[in-house]
């Protein structure tokens, strides 16, 4: 995948945690600007999604799904205190996997 891709993918996969954060913000504390970022924050990352799926990145689908469970997990235990179980960290261990695989996969087809 091509460097813009790339930070395009990253960029999609941050919106939808800042979105999330923001949407658990208002379930905690019940502020409508909340819901409001959320909402702006979730459309523009989608935008940005579907730049990168409209250029045949059926690669980029997979990879923002394990960057988002990743982003998430992290976002979770330094946010709001989470408790990751062994079983957790070991899926997230395999999404790491995944990703590097995938790194692999693109640099050999390119190379």
């Amino acid at each position: 995948m091509m460097a813009m891709s790339w930070l395009s993918l990253l960029a999609s996969s941050g919106g939808f945690a800042g979105g999330s954060y923001f949407l658990k913000r208002y379930a905690d504390l019940g502020m409508l600007t909340d819901l409001g970022y959320a909402f702006a924050i979730f459309a523009l990352s989608n935008l940005i999604y579907a730049q990168v799926l409209s250029k045949g990145l059926g690669q980029g689908a997979a990879m923002s799904s394990m960057t988002h469970l990743i982003l998430m997990s992290v976002l979770g235990v330094t946010v709001f205190g989470e408790r990751l179980s062994y079983h957790q960290v070991a899926g997230l261990m395999f999404a790491l996997c995944s990703i590097w695989l995938f790194a692999q996969s693109a640099r050999m087809t390119a190379g």
